[in-house]
């Protein structure tokens, strides 16, 4: 281990920068210019001016960094003008990440993430890239290394006994594709899309303008638009859609495991490149299973799993979670005893409903949105629909269903009224919807709550993680006799939430979590004052 100052890896240079730095810094100012036609001949000598500043920028930073590793303090010294240093203390490491996307395994290097309590979004130290065996002796050293069954050649994890980890859970790819195709990833490629028709500068609005122009004209006109061409248009795309984020997904994904081994979770996943965090399960501050509808009318949930501190980086958006894709409901079960041991084989307490008037509530707060929402727009239609004139003025052409609609007598009052009314009803459903997902069970080991509304999330939390926990109450609330918990346990975005709970119910909630997290505070102040010398 290299307790002196050294550098990352030379390739880091290249490699090191994350993809979507390398995108918004190259990539797209380059496919713009292009795109656009613009600059001339110039062109070929502004991309390679670019590229060459971008390459002396990396070489500085390169020359830069530094870091080093004692056996007890990870120091990091970086910045070409200014200078970073950060000092990190192995006893207060939470989660380590190695991280070998497909280019750095051909190039025998990797990626270390490390993080603590105290870290926010982004991890405490990433060293991006050092050389595989610099990358397994560190993480070896700030968290033991666990034997992972069909790791391959190169893998972080080396078996350190005869037994080796208990496998908790293989996900196929089948179901990482099924959770890409049912989930927000389903948006990836209609993001892309967009962007390529923003990068295409003029060539492409102007496909996309003369595409709905004719749609436009077509309808205007009294004709039929050309159904075939339109469907077979949307069906493409759908397809593209679902292949596109399925592929992502099964690359991203695949082959995922979980395991066991002594007090440690250990997560790996990658078809080409691979990703293996480990989990230290005494850190783990909070679990949450979440099922959209279609997920739920298929028998499946996402786990997340978050610890004090999370390895994940800007290149993953900065979630601070470890996700695990979808587990059917017969291994719910097992997989939460196995990431939280606390809750042995006794499951999960049993959920309280909350009264009747925190249906009301919801509703209430849902009809004060609607009304900023849709009484301006009330208003505009009205002015449309009884001052003709108005319509000239406006910078752009109406549709004409709608001015003939605006024309019909009495529509200055019906369309909006009529609008409103299933709104309101629409808003009543989803606020009876919302209180019968609410939820929230508390006993000796865990607290756990459920919210939300077409959406679903289950959050769980061991009580010897609490860290305090506050009560709400507003005006609203203070009337109907409600109140909000919140448990607060170690590290960003993990308390656990308990909206809307009867007064008396909040009031005993509250002394029971207050008490738990002041056993907990003490506890720990007792294991650190036996490790202090």
């Amino acid at each position: 281990m290299r307790s002196e100052d050294a550098r990352l890896h030379p390739v880091s240079i290249l490699v090191g920068v994350p993809l979507l730095q390398l995108v918004r810094g190259l990539v797209l100012p380059a496919f713009a210019v292009l795109a656009g036609g613009r600059g001339g001949d110039l062109t070929p000598v502004l991309l390679l001016g670019v590229v060459l500043v971008g390459l002396i920028v990396r070489v500085l930073i390169w020359q830069r960094f530094r870091w080093s590793f004692d056996g007890v303090r990870l120091e990091v010294a970086q910045g070409v003008l200014g200078r970073t240093r950060r000092v990190v203390d192995v006893a207060r490491v939470q989660q380590v990440e190695l991280d070998r996307p497909l280019l750095q395994r051909l190039l025998g290097v990797a990626t270390v993430r490390v993080d603590t309590a105290g870290t926010d979004a982004a991890p405490e130290v990433e060293l991006r890239v050092l050389a595989l065996d610099d990358a397994l002796a560190l993480r070896a050293a700030l968290q033991p290394p666990v034997g992972v069954p069909d790791a391959g050649p190169g893998s972080a994890a080396q078996a350190t006994d005869g037994t080796g980890p208990t496998v908790v859970l293989r996900v196929p790819l089948r179901r990482v594709a099924l959770a890409a195709v049912t989930g927000a990833q389903l948006l990836v490629a209609p993001a892309a899309l967009i962007g390529l028709v923003q990068l295409a500068g003029d060539r492409g609005e102007t496909f996309v303008e003369g595409s709905l122009e004719r749609f436009v004209t077509q309808v205007g006109a009294g004709a039929a638009p050309d159904v075939r061409t339109w469907s077979v248009g949307v069906l493409v795309a759908m397809a593209l859609t679902i292949v596109t984020a399925a592929v992502l997904a099964v690359v991203r994904d695949g082959r995922f495991v979980v395991l066991h081994t002594g007090d440690d979770l250990v997560l790996r996943r990658g078809l080409l490149g691979t990703r293996e965090s480990i989990v230290p399960l005494r850190r783990v501050q909070v679990v949450r299973v979440s099922a959209n509808p279609l997920r739920r009318a298929l028998g499946v949930a996402t786990l997340r799993i978050h610890s004090a501190g999370g390895a994940s980086g800007p290149s993953q958006g900065g979630d601070r979670r470890v996700v695990v894709p979808l587990i059917g409901a017969d291994e719910m079960a097992p997989v939460l005893a196995e990431v939280l041991p606390v809750l042995g084989d006794g499951g999960l307490p049993p959920l309280v409903a909350h009264p009747t008037a925190a249906r009301r509530r919801i509703l209430w707060r849902r009809l004060r949105g609607l009304a900023v929402l849709a009484g301006p727009l009330a208003a505009a239609w009205a002015v449309l629909a009884t001052r003709p004139s108005t319509r000239a003025g406006l910078p752009f052409a109406l549709p004409d269903a709608v001015v003939g609609l605006a024309d019909r007598d009495g529509a200055a009052w019906a369309v909006p009224l009529g609008a409103t009314v299933l709104l309101v009803l629409l808003q009543t459903l989803l606020a009876r919807v919302e209180h019968a997902a609410l939820g929230h069970g508390v006993d000796a080991r865990v607290i756990a709550a459920r919210a939300g509304v077409l959406a679903r999330t289950l959050s769980v939390a061991p009580l010897g993680r609490l860290q305090g926990v506050t009560e709400q109450r507003s005006w609203f609330q203070d009337r109907r006799g409600l109140a909000t918990l919140r448990a607060h346990v170690a590290g960003p975005g993990g308390d656990v939430v308990v909206p809307d709970v009867g007064a008396d119910d909040a009031d005993r909630l509250r002394a029971r979590l207050a008490d738990a997290a002041a056993g907990g505070m003490a506890h720990a102040e007792r294991v650190r004052s036996r490790a202090a010398p």
